[in-house]
């Protein structure tokens, strides 16, 4: 059950039973929101912020340590300097291209239109991948789940990686960041 279902009133999910309770992460002076975030001990986060030719990225990272393979979950933003082209169309990623130097070989790539949320509830047309195969640093089994969408000179994208088996065993953090995350564009920060 997700965060909003608690607060209006839906099944309730006695304390003990629940895999961990909600707790926002607020990145990025708030530029990025996870509502359920995971909180298993082991679980490690950072944020980090760059900038590259003609952009700046910032990136809310989870990782929980595993072997062969970490089990992460990614919140970005790139945002685009002017004068530099923006960010593509999500529908025309070429999702083999961009993950095919992660994996040795790329056995299924599952493709389904969807929405982003932001903070102000807007709902941006977004495009979601899943991509399985075999890992190139360790050829064990990789799969990545990747949504993401654009607003005028932002690319907002979240990512879950890890091996099957990870993603079987943590569903309930990755459907939560997935369904929890917002992102606040810079236009909805602007005054009006």
């Amino acid at each position: 059950m997700g965060f909003l279902s608690r607060l209006l009133g839906g099944e309730k999910t006695p304390r003990k039973q629940r895999p961990f309770d909600v707790i926002a992460h607020v990145a990025f002076e708030g530029a990025i929101h996870v509502i359920e975030t995971p909180l298993g001990k082991d679980w490690q986060h950072d944020e980090d912020a760059r900038e590259g030719d003609g952009f700046t990225v910032m990136v809310l990272k989870y990782i929980l340590p595993a072997s062969p393979t970490p089990m992460a979950l990614l919140a970005k933003v790139y945002t685009t300097a002017a004068g530099y082209a923006p960010p593509e169309d999500p529908a025309l990623t070429d999702w083999r291209g961009i993950f095919g130097p992660l994996f040795a070989e790329i056995s299924n790539v599952a493709i389904q239109p969807t929405h982003q949320t932001t903070m102000r509830g807007t709902q941006l047309p977004a495009c979601e991948a899943i991509v399985d195969g075999a890992g190139a640093d360790s050829g064990a089994p990789l799969r990545i789940r990747e949504r993401r969408a654009v607003l005028n000179e932002e690319q907002f994208i979240l990512t879950a990686m890890g091996t099957p088996d990870l993603f079987a065993a943590h569903a309930i953090d990755v459907e939560n960041w997935f369904s929890t995350a917002a992102f606040v564009p810079i236009s909805e920060t602007k005054d009006t």
